[in-house]
């Protein structure tokens, strides 16, 4: 992970809250729509965070199959192991997705869902991601590039500091321009690509910015020079955006689906 970005528990628990919006709940709708995983298929989760997907991807595999969740973070993990805990064909480990802990062609179907921003090797984890994935398998992965979100401020120049400062919990940079060539380099083939923009026209708690600003704000504060109050005054003017109708947040989540 990059460094200073650290999973707390009221991070933890913004990051949840951040998942279970429409827009991201539309989102796994549409990764589990897409793989369309069978009864007794194997199903690798790298980053599997809270455990919502994996939740939603167990449901397809039935009893047969099985469901592996890789996280990092231990509260994630004890997060995704409450969620899933009546699903016994699920388990949850902690691991590096540049040093994932299966064999090789092992899994039927790998998702894995913002996760390569963090890792210290673009390419290494997304050769590992198909090493674990079996010949004929398939797979999605999903990143965004935080160097472009479209945020509206009353105060444009804090803003943009902001996201400057929040740009610096990511290892790797611009990961959407550069997946296609790290994903030939694993051997794998990309089935489709699509952009999936995260749209909202309102600051409130069902809205997946308003759980992003609890998160950018923790990471930025002390940061080049930002402080509390300034973290204080961006939010405010974004709540009065948003009272005025004037809000809009947009960013471009990036979904490969490649096949082996």
């Amino acid at each position: 992970m990059a460094e200073g970005l650290q999973f707390e528990e009221s991070i933890r628990k913004a990051m949840e809250m951040a998942y279970l919006t429409d827009e991201i709940a539309a989102l796994r709708e549409e990764i589990v729509g897409t793989l369309k995983v069978q009864p007794g298929e194997r199903v690798l989760d790298i980053g599997s965070g809270p455990g919502l997907l994996a939740k939603d991807l167990a449901h397809c595999t039935g009893a047969t199959g099985s469901l592996r969740g890789l996280d990092m973070a231990e509260n994630m993990l004890a997060a995704a192991r409450k969620l899933c805990a009546e699903q016994s064909q699920v388990e949850f480990e902690r691991g590096d997705a540049m040093s994932l802990p299966y064999q090789d062609l092992n899994f039927d179907v790998v998702v894995s869902t913002q996760v390569y921003e963090y890792v210290e090797d673009l390419n290494k984890a997304v050769a590992e991601f198909g090493r674990v994935l079996r010949l004929g398998g398939r797979g999605i992965i999903v990143d965004t590039d935080w160097s472009v979100p479209y945020w509206n401020a009353v105060d444009p120049g804090l803003r943009d500091r902001i996201v400057k400062s929040w740009s610096e919990h990511c290892s790797q940079e611009a990961v959407p321009m550069r997946l296609s060539t790290a994903i030939r380099s694993a051997n794998l083939q990309i089935k489709n690509l699509r952009v999936i923009p995260l749209l909202n026209q309102e600051f409130n708690e069902s809205t997946f910015s308003y759980w992003m600003t609890k998160i950018i704000g923790s990471f930025v504060l002390g940061r080049n020079g930002i402080e509390q109050s300034d973290i204080d005054h961006w939010i405010g003017g974004l709540q009065k955006l948003s009272h005025n109708g004037d809000y809009f947040f947009c960013i471009n989540r990036y979904l490969f689906e490649v096949v082996k």
